[in-house]
């Protein structure tokens, strides 16, 4: 078996904390001169999920394996959206080749799709998925089309035709740490804490 390995569902999570990893910073004359903020490709996302205690039989016989192979392959994860209504966008992908910067221009949604501010999806390019967000609230025009201001910048130049997951976008990357553990009590049950999936790219 060859990864990432999704992660299940069920139970769900307990919390989830994501966070974004800026690979810029401001930059501050000594002097007293204008502050200036500098944005480097890389930036992207991490999430730290912690999950409920959970029956060895099956949920920790199912977590415990898919855990290990995620450590192993990579892990992916369904970015949570709580009580955001996506709806049904279509089917999404990249309109065109060679883009860069924050602006992503695409086809196949369903017409007049409204994309939210913040809204989560990713593009999946040469089987990696990148996890992007809406920087404006935007809707597709009568064929589907949108030019979508996103941030973190892409970091990849996605292909034509490349798939765009807005109905549930995955966060991939690997988990953190060299070392993966989990209690087993003797009830029986099962506690994996808290584990953090950061993408690599």
């Amino acid at each position: 078996m060859s990864g990432p390995i999704l992660l299940p569902e069920k139970p769900a999570f307990k919390t989830d904390a994501p966070s974004m990893l800026d690979w810029g910073g401001a930059l501050t004359p000594p002097n007293g001169g204008a502050t200036q903020t500098l944005q480097r490709l890389g930036t992207r996302h991490s999430l730290g999920i912690t999950l409920p205690t959970m029956r060895t039989e099956p949920f920790g016989r199912i977590w415990s394996a898919k855990l290990r192979l995620a450590k192993l392959y990579g892990a992916m994860v369904y970015f949570p959206q709580d009580g955001l209504d996506i709806r049904a966008p279509g089917h999404p992908v990249v309109d065109g080749a060679g883009q860069s910067g924050t602006t992503l221009r695409m086809r196949g949604f369903r017409p007049n799709y409204a994309v939210r501010f913040g809204q989560a999806f990713s593009v999946v390019h040469a089987g990696r998925r990148f996890l992007y967000f809406a920087a404006e609230q935007l809707r597709a025009d009568g064929q589907g089309r949108i030019a979508l201001p996103i941030f973190p910048m892409l970091r990849a130049f996605p292909a034509d035709g490349a798939a765009c997951e807005f109905a549930r976008p995955i966060l991939q990357g690997s988990i953190k740490g060299n070392e993966l553990a989990w209690t087993r009590l003797s009830a029986p049950f099962s506690d994996f804490g808290s584990i953090t999936i950061t993408e690599d790219e």
